[in-house]
């Protein structure tokens, strides 16, 4: 075989999903008893369905309460959040509506949780003209104590909601709950409501324990005669690129007692870098362990006046993603498995909710 052909097939103990969400509109609760937040995901397309999606983290133990309308498909395992997973249940919504276009969102949801409470929700900062919008990171994975996943939630069009005549309404139980600020909202007149459409979900490395896979050149692989040299996804027309450069090794054929690193980056779309950092990986007899180390953390591209103050001021929009570490151990042998999964190295989410008043 040539020396430039990249070989048919590799182990890989990386792996990448993508997933595609139309809109998104959350928001922390600073007062409420029950709630430190919540989150309305609205899906169309054919893998999921149509349908709406409503997650809310409880304030005593911060579990991720999902509430999910009938026929939706989605997969759980994406949804690890805060710290960790409450319960799940499909819940005929009695009004379920999301609407995002060049004007601002619209949003009216209303249902009873799992304990009897009314829970209804009113937004609506709908004005003649476009708006100016970016692309965000969400700080989604600063709040997740235990990660599953290095979970990377890619926001289009995002905006945060105008202050008009009518004020936003969260009632719980029947009372009227407030949501987190933004310092100076008086002079920007922002409500500190973040939406977005569309929405692209990333999940980097899953937490496994079990058979390792094979990939080859193709769809979602990228290899080349030195190794991996990418992993590769799409959604709403993003092309999404796990990248490791150098590419990373066939560590079946890595010799034993070697050590080799390099640098990953993960992109989507247009954007500059949503993360990345180092990669090493150290071969001894069967057992190949494994590290990725999150270095760098979000780069923004242009964003709207606000938006760009509200990240820089609150740098945990820009640096969460450095808390996270991924480590694995690969055994060989006639099936090789995989065994892995990530830590947190701090607290990425304690700054953002000191400074918004948010969570409690």
């Amino acid at each position: 075989m040539p020396t430039d052909t990249p070989p048919r097939s590799i182990l890989c103990p990386f792996d990448l999903h993508v997933d595609p969400v139309a809109r998104v509109l959350n928001f922390e609760l600073a007062d409420d008893p029950h709630y430190t937040g919540l989150e309305v995901q609205w899906f169309d397309d054919a893998e999921h369905g149509r349908g709406m999606l409503v997650f809310l983290e409880r304030r005593a133990d911060r579990l991720v309460d999902s509430y999910v309308e009938p026929g939706l498909v989605v997969d759980r395992a994406n949804y690890v959040l805060g710290a960790g997973t409450g319960e799940w249940t499909e819940v005929a919504f009695e009004v379920a509506e999301l609407e995002i276009d060049p004007s601002g969102v619209r949003c009216h949801v209303a249902f009873t949780d799992l304990s009897g409470r009314d829970i209804e929700v009113e937004v609506d900062d709908r004005r003649p003209g476009e708006r100016a919008t970016g692309s965000l990171l969400a700080p989604v994975g600063s709040a997740i104590v235990e990660p599953a996943s290095l979970l990377l939630v890619h926001l289009h069009g995002f905006d945060l909601v105008r202050r008009g005549e009518v004020p936003p309404r969260v009632v719980i139980d029947g009372r009227q709950a407030s949501t987190g600020a933004l310092p100076g909202r008086a002079l920007h007149g922002r409500e500190l409501i973040k939406y977005g459409a569309p929405v692209t979900v990333i999940t980097l490395n899953r937490a496994q324990d079990g058979p390792l896979r094979r990939v080859s050149d193709g769809d979602d692989a990228r290899l080349h005669v030195h190794g991996i040299a990418a992993l590769e996804g799409h959604a709403n027309a993003d092309r999404v690129r796990f990248e490791l450069r150098p590419p990373f090794p066939d560590i079946e054929t890595l010799p034993d007692q070697h050590i080799r690193t390099g640098d990953w980056r993960v992109f989507s779309g247009v954007l500059p870098e949503l993360a990345g950092g180092r990669w090493r990986v150290h071969r001894d007899g069967d057992q190949i362990a494994i590290d990725l180390e999150v270095t760098r953390g979000w780069r923004p591209g242009p964003l709207p006046p606000l938006a760009r103050i509200v990240t820089t001021v609150l740098p945990v929009f820009r640096r969460w993603p450095t808390t996270y570490r991924w480590r694995g151990v690969v055994t060989l042998g006639e099936e090789p498995s995989l065994r892995s999964g990530w830590e947190r190295t701090g607290d990425g989410g304690a700054a953002y909710r000191r400074a918004t008043g948010s969570g409690g």
